[in-house]
């Protein structure tokens, strides 16, 4: 590994590039990392082809804050020469984020002067989707239009899913009528939009469009239909594409499986949901927190924790946020303070605590165990808060009888500058009605009726 100070000789620099070629086959991470140590520790000065390579072995490794801070390192006019490395880092970016990341490449690769080809504007309109940057992306199809790329099936897919995904479904069903060639990548992402949006029966009808012009439905296809199916109840419908998957054999897909899990755990039939479940041979966690969130929504909570523990004892299967916190409701459910304790325990440990939705589920089980204390103190250290948050506590004292503290959450939730939903005024009531607080109650039910929670029964049987 001797090389003089100072720039690498062309020797030395094919050495390191078939080093760092041999560290991504080998998927030896560590190995890069030496390698660019040993240059900063001796004061190397990198050739851009070098700088190149060990951004995409980064890259390749999912390190985009290392492969960023490289990337910035070469050299002008090297990188703005390189559309595919810009191409790879805003993708990479797109798909793993921060998406932010990936629009700020995009919009520094425009300001420095570098012309973007066919395969970037896809990239860049996934992560318009992925923050809700209807603005951005719309610029992006303006350009596209001047470009006369816009009748290119890859741009066409990439815009007809962006569309579809921020909720513009009209203006999606716009570029996917006008492209010239429709693949099944094309339906899939009109179907999955409104799939997203729960307009089942829209869903539905794009798919029998799609097999009118002799196109079958792939796996994509049927995860992206089955939460529309669930959303929906529609049992038998959700037969018979359960059916359709067994024939084509793509219910042994874990993705596939999962969904079904799901699907049949909203339509209520807790026996299909675990039949389902049981016949998934490679189960990810997603799976788990699936049949778990079932068990707990349909209040079994004690086949909950039995499903935990295998998870997290038999599978060793990397828990989630989501599985942490669905598992946290059931405790809630049953007053479990002692598992509670355990599980948040474990959240911190995993560095999970500071997730929302871990805290919100923390602040209901103890406020329904009546442990006040420990109900502020998580509240107290929560770095973000938001409706869900105050609601937890408001309900949790009210049915604990702590009325008093759970009508000054609500004060201090106004005070704060969160809006109350119904689920707040749900809890809201109750306080009011055990301290007597007639007038604060008719505020709130003028403030129900402008809001139009109203129409909730919950709110009117309160009421």
């Amino acid at each position: 590994m001797a090389a003089a100070a100072g720039r690498t000789s062309v020797t030395t620099t094919t050495f390191y590039l078939q080093f760092f070629e041999n560290s991504i086959k080998s998927r030896s991470l560590a190995n890069a990392k030496a390698i660019h140590q040993h240059f900063l520790k001796n004061n190397y000065e990198f050739s851009p082809i070098v700088l190149d390579k060990l951004t995409r072995v980064y890259i390749s490794f999912h390190k985009l804050q290392l492969a960023h801070r490289v990337f910035d390192q070469i050299p002008y006019p090297e990188r703005n020469n390189n559309v595919l490395l810009w191409n790879q880092l805003i993708r990479a970016y797109a798909w793993e984020g921060p998406f932010d990341h990936a629009i700020d490449l995009y919009i520094k690769m425009i300001q420095s002067g570098v012309t973007p080809n066919k395969y970037t504007y896809p990239f860049a309109l996934k992560a318009c989707s992925a923050i809700q940057d209807v603005e951005l992306g719309k610029m992006i199809h303006d350009h596209l239009k001047t470009e006369f790329l816009d009748d290119d099936v890859y741009i066409c897919t990439a815009l007809v899913d962006f569309y579809a995904k921020c909720g513009l479904l009209d203006d999606a069903r716009k570029v996917f009528d006008k492209m010239p060639n429709r693949d099944l990548v094309a339906w899939n992402a009109m179907i999955a939009g409104s799939s997203l949006h729960g307009m089942y029966h829209k869903t539905m009808r794009l798919v029998k469009e799609m097999q009118e012009v002799r196109l079958s439905p792939n796996s994509s296809t049927i995860v992206a239909i089955l939460p529309a199916i669930g959303e929906a109840t529609d049992l038998m419908q959700g037969k018979t594409v359960h059916g359709f998957c067994v024939r084509r054999n793509f219910h042994n897909n874990v993705v596939v499986g999962t969904g079904l899990l799901d699907m049949y755990a909203k339509c209520e039939h807790l026996n299909y949901t675990r039949r389902v479940f049981n016949t998934i041979t490679v189960k990810n966690e997603v799976t788990w927190s699936a049949i778990i969130s079932a068990y707990v929504t349909k209040d079994s909570s004690m086949e909950a924790f039995e499903l935990f523990n295998l998870a997290m004892v038999k599978n060793r299967t990397n828990i989630s946020p989501v599985t942490l916190s669905t598992i946290l409701r059931a405790c809630a459910n049953l007053t479990n303070i002692n598992t509670g304790r355990c599980i948040h325990n474990y959240s911190i440990k995993s560095g999970f605590i500071s997730h929302l939705t871990i805290n919100n589920t923390l602040l209901s089980l103890y406020s329904k165990c009546g442990i006040i204390k420990d109900t502020m103190r998580v509240f107290n250290e929560m770095e973000f808060k938001d409706t869900v948050s105050f609601n937890s506590i408001i309900s949790g004292c009210v049915q604990n009888g702590n009325a008093e503290i759970a009508f000054n959450m609500f004060q201090k939730m106004k005070l704060l500058g969160f809006k109350p939903d119904v689920e707040t005024m749900i809890g809201f009531f109750p306080a009011c009605s055990h301290l007597g607080a007639l007038k604060h109650g008719a505020c709130g039910h003028s403030y129900s009726v402008t809001q139009e929670f109203i129409k909730s029964i919950k709110v009117c049987v309160l009421l």
